[in-house]
C-alpha cells in the first residue's frame, strides 16, 4: 500500500462524499481511505457501509485528533495524511506525492500549496507553502494547510501522533514537534488540495484562537522578544518563495454540491493570497 488517507467525520455526509470522490479518482498509486466517524446521524454510517472503497469505522472519539490517531494506527500505507471532509485532493496529487517521496528518500515530510474555495467550488484565494524555521512557527501560525501535508509512516511508527487534548491547532503542534526532532521537510510548488470555506471551519472559531495563544505561550522568551523582527523575516521568506504572487488564470477541477460523479473544471481569472469570502 502506497498511501493511507485518514478522514475524521461527524455529520458531514455531503462533504464527505466529495472528499472521498477526490481520493477515489486518483491514478497511478495504491491507496486506502480510512474514515473515522464519531457517530454521525445524517446517514454517514449507512453510506460507509454501502461503500466498498472506504474503510469505515464508526465509534465514539474524543475529538478530531483522537479520531485521526485511531485512523493512523490502522493505516497500512508507507505514506500517510489526513483529509477533512471539507477538503479535496486535486487531480494527480497522490501520484505526484508518491513520486516525490520515491525520488527524495531523505525527506520525511512534504507540504504543498492549497486552493481555498467556496462550497460551490469557486475560488476564494490561493495559499502557498513555504519553508520556515521553528521560531517562525512558534511566533505565528502554520504556514501550510493540513490538506496538502504528507509524511512517512515511519514517523507514526516512532510514536509521533497528534495531541488528542487539542481541538483545533493539533496540526501546528504536531509540525512543531517534528521540527524539534529534526525530521526533514520539503515544500513543493504545486497545488495539491482544495479547502472549502464553509463558514463553520474549526480553525476559524474562538477556541482555535485560544489554543493558538496557549501554544505561543510556550515559546522561548527570545522568540517573544523578537516577535516583530521575526514577523519581518516571515514576510521576507514568503516574498522570496513567491507566496504572494500567482500567474493567472488558475485552472483546477473539484467536486461540487451538484455532482459527485465527475469533477467540475474552474477557470479563475484573478485571485489573491488573501482570504476573502465575498
Amino acid at each position: 500500500m502506497d498511501i493511507s488517507i485518514i478522514t475524521p467525520s461527524l455529520n458531514m455526509l455531503d462533504y464527505l462524499r466529495r472528499c472521498h470522490a477526490s481520493i477515489a479518482d486518483q491514478k497511478g498509486v495504491s491507496f486506502e481511505h480510512i474514515v473515522m466517524d464519531g457517530g454521525s446521524r445524517d446517514g454517514s454510517a449507512e453510506w460507509l457501509r454501502s461503500s466498498p472503497s472506504v474503510v469505515g469505522v464508526v465509534q465514539p472519539d474524543q475529538g478530531m485528533y483522537d479520531a485521526i490517531n485511531k485512523g493512523l494506527r490502522l493505516a497500512r500505507g508507507e505514506l500517510v495524511s489526513y483529509l477533512n471532509c471539507d477538503e479535496q485532493y486535486l487531480p494527480g496529487t497522490l501520484s505526484f506525492v508518491k513520486e516525490f517521496f520515491d525520488t527524495h528518500p531523505h525527506i520525511d515530510v512534504v507540504a504543498g500549496d492549497t486552493l481555498l474555495i467556496r462550497p460551490d467550488g469557486s475560488l476564494i484565494a490561493y495559499r502557498k507553502a513555504y519553508p520556515f524555521p521553528l521560531p517562525l512557527l512558534l511566533s505565528a501560525h502554520l504556514q501550510f494547510h493540513s490538506s496538502s501535508f504528507f509524511f512517512r509512516r515511519r514517523i507514526v511508527d516512532s510514536g509521533e501522533l497528534f495531541d488528542p487534548t487539542l481541538r483545533d491547532v493539533g496540526d501546528q503542534e504536531f509540525v512543531a514537534r517534528l521540527l524539534r526532532k529534526k525530521y526533514r521537510f520539503a515544500f513543493c510548488r504545486r497545488y495539491l488540495s482544495a479547502f472549502t470555506m464553509t463558514g463553520a471551519n474549526r480553525g476559524q472559531n474562538p477556541q482555535a484562537r485560544q489554543e493558538g495563544m496557549k501554544m505561543r505561550a510556550t515559546r522561548p522568551r527570545w522568540v517573544l522578544t523578537l516577535s516583530r523582527p521575526l514577523r519581518l523575516v516571515r514576510w521576507a521568506i514568503k516574498l522570496l518563495y513567491g507566496a504572494y504572487f500567482e500567474r493567472m488564470p488558475i485552472v483546477y477541477a473539484v467536486y461540487d454540491a451538484s455532482e459527485v460523479d465527475s469533477r467540475r473544471v474552474f477557470f479563475a481569472k484573478s485571485a489573491s493570497f488573501r482570504w476573502r469570502l465575498a
